[in-house]
């Protein structure tokens, strides 16, 4: 094995340098500067502190007023179409029934006048092809 000398080697310089005199003028620059009378601000850590418990709370009372907000927005009052169809399926109303909870005003708002000519109701039937759906219905 080759022997290795450490000397003979050429040196790697970091390519930082401090300028002549530095380190002995160093101390009595910090001294100075610490005893200046210069006022030195001070900052609270509780402040900041103060400042993210108010930030969490926010968060906080935001998510729990968001499930209010939408339990009062949505309308109660309004039936679903789905519950309705269920209910009108599994109960059975009379016309009588419903002719007792319509007044006569309502009632003439539902009637419907509808006249059909012979010659239409034929045409209608000729150009549909599907006439088991009409005989059914």
């Amino acid at each position: 094995m080759k022997e290795f000398k450490l000397e003979n080697e050429p040196k790697i310089t970091s390519g930082f340098t401090s300028p002549d005199g530095y380190f002995d003028l160093l101390s009595e620059q910090v001294l100075a500067r610490i005893t200046s009378d210069k006022e030195v601000k001070v900052m609270s850590l509780l402040k900041s502190r103060k400042r993210s418990y108010y930030a969490i709370a926010a968060v906080v009372i935001m998510l729990l007023s968001i499930p209010i907000y939408t339990r009062l927005a949505t309308n109660t009052t309004s039936i679903e179409s789905a519950a309705l169809d269920n209910y009108l399926a599994y109960h059975s109303i009379s016309e009588d029934l419903i002719l007792d909870l319509l007044d006569q005003d309502d009632i003439d708002k539902l009637a419907i006048e509808i006249t059909l000519d012979d010659a239409t109701l034929e045409d209608a039937l000729k150009s549909n092809s599907n006439l088991e759906e009409y005989i059914i219905n």
